[in-house]
Order: C-alpha cells, then structure tokens, then sequence
C-alpha cells in the first residue's frame, strides 16, 4: 500500500489505485454498497506517512547492512492502534 484512502460510509481503508479500479465497473462502496465515487475517497495521510517514513527506513537499513551501520526499528499502527509491523 503507497496511497491509503478511507472510503467515507465503510470507513475501511484502502490503497487508492484497488479502489479506483473497483470503481471503473461498479459505483459502490464493496464493504456496504454504498454509493461511492472517486472524489469521495478520503486521503489518509497520516498512514501514507507512516507508509513512507517505514520505506525510507527499510532502504536506509538495507543500505546499512552493507555499510555496517546498525539497523532501526519501525512500527507502524493503523488508525484503530492496531500494530502492523513491530
């Protein structure tokens, strides 16, 4: 996931491009059929930044095994504090 939206009625969150194709062949929110279009969609942006800043650390960390340099940990939590990656 690079784009996480929340999708407005369900509140479910999703990466934008699966959403968006869902949406070329049916108008409705999958999780309750709700009318749904794309400008309805919801940017998460805390998420999309937490996304980000877990990429950058797995490049710096993968760049650092082979330079020597001791690695960092990264936990990314989902809206409802569910953890994701400890």
């Amino acid at each position: 996931m690079r784009d996480p939206v929340i999708l407005p009625s369900s509140k479910v969150i999703v990466d934008r491009p699966v959403i968006q194709r869902h949406l070329l062949s049916d108008s409705t929110d999958p999780f309750n059929r709700s009318h749904l279009t794309a400008d309805m969609l919801i940017p998460d942006v805390e998420l999309k930044s937490k996304i980000e800043e877990f990429i950058k650390s797995q490049q710096l960390k993968r760049h650092g095994e082979g330079l020597g340099v001791g690695s960092t940990k990264v936990t990314i939590q989902t809206t409802d504090t569910t953890t994701l990656i400890d």
